[in-house]
C-alpha cells in the first residue's frame, strides 16, 4: 500500500449535497431556490431538493454548468446511505422521477393555489405557456410537460415544452407532438387521458419512443363554453395514479381559464360579435353605413396644375437660319417693336450683293442694246429678253432685301418674354415656324390642369376648379372651366393627360405665370357609395374584366 493512500472514507450523513450538470441555457429560468427531484435508480425512490449555488464556469465542450443542491425534509438522512457509489439522476423543472413519499393534502392545495397565483401574474401568453409546463413540477411529478393551443389559422401549435426556451416548428419532435395532439382531438377522447406509447397507433409509438417516456397523461383545455382551446400533456416512466390524475385535471382547468382569458384579450372582434346587444349595435351600424352610401357628394379629381398665359403670342422663325443673338432676357418685360432675336445674315447678304451686281450688268446690257437698235434692226429683238432679265434681277434683289429685314425679329406687342435661356439659343439652327419664345400679357392668365386618364371625370364648361399653388397651399384660388381637350397630350415625363383650361374668378388674385400646384376639378353629384368604390371598380374592370 502506497504512502498516503486512504484506507477508509467517512461520510457525514447530516450534510449531504446533490451535484448535477445541466445545460447552460437553463440559466435563463433557473434561480437559487428552484426545486428539483433526485431519483436514486437502485432504490427507485425520489427526494426533493433545492438549488443552492451555481458553478461560475461553463464547460466549453458540452456547454453544461455544475449546480449544487440541498435536500429538503426527512428524506435527507435516508438518501445519505447511498453515498457516491450510487447513480443519482437529477433534473430541473423538466426532468424528474416519481415521488414515493406521501404528501399531505394541505401541502398540495397550497402549491396548487401558488401555481394559480403565478398564472394570474403572467404578462403575456408566452409567459403563461412557459410557466404552465415548468412551474407545474412543484405540484405534479413528471419527466416532461407540453402545452398547445390553436393558432390564428385554427391549427394546432405547440406553445411550450418544459426545459426548452425556444421551439422550432420544423423540428421533428414538434412535428410529432402536433400530429399526436391532432390525433387526441380527432378521437374525441375524455378530458383526461392516461395512456402509454404501446397503446397508441404504430406511427406514434414508433417515432415517439425516441423523445418521450412510456406513460402519457393528456388533459384537454376548454373555455367556459366547453370549446376545446388547447391541451396539456405530461410524460414520465411510471404510471400516473388516480390522485395525480385529479391534480393534473385541476392544473389543466387553471391553465385553460388563463389561456381563454388571453385569447379573449387578443380577439376584440369576437367580443364585438358576442351577445344580442352587440348584434343590435352592429345591425344599426350596418343600416347607418347603407344609408350613408346613398348620400350625394360631388365627384372630383385632383391633378397637377400650372398658371399659363391666356392669349400668348408665339415668336417663331420666319425662315431657315441660325440664331445669332437674343436681345432680351427670360421673363423680361418688352415693348412693342422692340428687337428680340437676330438671325445670322451672312448668306443672305452675300446673295443680295451678287444679285445687285448682276442687276447692274443686266441694266448695262439693256442700255447697250437700246442704243444699238437705232442703227441695227436685229438688235431690237433682244430688247425684250434683256428687259426681262433686268426685272428678274430686280425682283430677286427686292426679295433678298425683304429677307434681310426679316432676320431681325421684333415684338408685335408689349408683354412678358417667356422662354428658357438666351445662351441656349445662340448658334442654334432653326426652321421656318419654329417657336423661339412667347410674348404674353402678365395680366391675362389662366389655369391649365393636366388630368390623367385614370382620374378623368365628366367635366362641363363652367365647372368649378379649386387651385392650390405650391407657394401658398393655404390660400386656394377659385376658377371656372372654359375648355377641355378631347385628346390626351404627352407630358415631359412621358405620361398622358387631358388638358383642362380654367379662368380665375374675380377676387382670386393675379398669380405669376409659371407657378405650379394641384387643382381639384368638380363634376356631377354621385352617391357616396359610388364615390368610394369608383377606383376599386375601375381596377377590377381593368385587371380582371369583371
Amino acid at each position: 500500500m502506497a504512502l498516503g493512500q486512504p484506507l477508509v472514507e467517512m461520510v457525514n450523513s447530516g450534510s449531504l449535497k446533490a451535484q448535477l450538470y445541466v445545460p447552460a441555457s437553463w440559466l435563463q429560468w433557473m434561480r437559487p431556490g428552484t426545486r428539483f427531484v433526485v431519483k436514486v435508480n437502485d432504490e427507485g425512490r425520489s427526494y426533493r431538493a433545492k438549488v443552492a449555488k451555481f458553478n461560475s464556469r461553463v464547460e466549453g465542450v458540452s456547454q453544461t454548468l455544475e449546480i449544487e443542491g440541498r435536500f429538503e425534509g426527512p428524506t435527507q438522512g435516508h438518501a445519505a446511505r447511498h453515498g457516491r457509489n450510487r447513480r443519482v439522476s437529477g433534473s430541473s423543472q423538466s426532468v424528474t422521477g416519481a415521488q414515493s413519499a406521501p404528501e399531505r393534502p394541505n401541502d398540495i392545495a397550497a402549491r396548487l393555489l401558488e401555481f394559480q397565483r403565478k398564472l394570474q401574474a403572467c404578462k403575456s401568453q408566452r409567459d403563461l405557456a412557459f410557466l404552465a409546463v415548468n412551474e407545474s413540477l412543484s405540484v405534479l411529478d413528471f419527466h416532461q410537460a407540453v402545452v398547445w393551443d390553436y393558432n390564428q389559422r385554427g391549427k394546432i401549435s405547440v406553445e411550450a415544452v418544459s426545459g426548452l426556451v425556444e421551439l422550432s416548428p420544423e423540428a421533428p419532435y414538434v412535428q410529432w407532438l402536433t400530429r399526436l395532439f391532432q390525433y387526441f382531438v380527432d378521437s374525441e377522447v375524455a378530458p383526461v387521458v392516461a395512456t402509454t406509447l404501446d397503446l397508441l397507433p404504430d406511427s406514434f409509438s414508433r417515432d415517439g419512443a425516441d423523445w418521450v417516456l412510456e406513460h402519457l397523461l393528456h388533459c384537454v383545455l376548454k373555455n367556459p363554453d366547453g370549446k376545446v382551446i388547447g391541451g396539456l400533456m405530461f410524460t414520465r416512466a411510471e404510471p400516473f395514479e388516480d390522485g395525480e390524475r385529479a391534480v393534473a385535471q385541476w392544473l389543466a382547468s387553471s391553465v385553460a381559464f388563463a389561456l381563454w382569458a388571453w385569447h379573449s384579450e387578443y380577439k376584440p372582434l369576437q367580443r364585438l360579435f358576442h351577445g344580442f346587444a352587440n348584434m343590435k349595435v352592429l345591425g344599426g351600424c350596418a343600416l347607418l353605413i347603407a344609408g350613408l352610401a346613398f348620400v350625394p357628394v360631388r365627384l372630383n379629381a385632383i391633378a397637377p396644375a400650372e398658371i399659363t398665359p391666356s392669349r400668348p403670342i408665339p415668336i417663331t422663325s420666319p425662315m431657315e437660319g441660325v440664331v445669332d443673338m437674343v436681345n432680351v432676357r427670360p421673363n423680361q418685360v418688352v415693348k412693342a417693336d422692340e428687337l428680340l432675336v437676330v438671325l445670322e445674315d451672312t448668306s443672305i447678304r452675300n446673295r443680295l450683293a451678287v444679285v445687285l451686281k448682276g442687276l447692274e450688268g443686266a441694266k448695262a446690257d439693256l442700255q447697250r442694246a437700246i442704243n444699238k437698235s437705232f442703227v441695227d434692226d436685229p438688235s431690237k429683238s433682244e430688247l425684250n429678253v434683256l428687259d426681262a432679265r433686268v426685272r428678274e434681277k430686280a425682283a430677286e434683289g427686292a426679295y433678298l432685301s425683304e429677307l434681310l429685314k426679316r432676320l431681325k425679329i421684333t415684338a408685335p406687342q408689349g408683354g412678358l418674354a417667356i422662354f428658357s435661356d438666351s445662351e441656349e439659343w445662340k448658334g442654334r439652327p432653326v426652321q421656318p415656324g419654329e417657336r423661339i419664345m412667347t410674348i404674353a400679357d402678365p395680366s391675362l392668365v389662366e389655369v391649365s390642369v393636366y388630368l390623367p386618364p385614370d382620374d378623368a371625370v365628366q367635366l362641363e364648361q363652367g365647372g368649378e376648379v379649386t387651385v392650390f399653388l405650391n407657394i401658398d397651399p393655404l390660400s386656394p384660388l377659385k376658377a371656372k372651366i372654359v375648355q377641355t381637350s378631347y385628346e390626351t397630350i404627352t407630358l415631359p415625363d412621358s405620361s398622358l393627360a387631358y388638358v383642362v383650361k380654367a379662368t380665375l374668378e374675380p377676387g382670386s388674385g393675379l398669380p405669376r405665370i409659371g407657378l405650379r400646384g394641384s387643382a381639384k376639378v368638380y363634376a356631377e353629384s354621385v352617391s357616396l357609395g359610388y364615390y368610394l368604390m369608383r377606383k376599386p371598380i375601375l381596377f377590377l374592370r381593368r385587371s380582371f374584366g369583371l
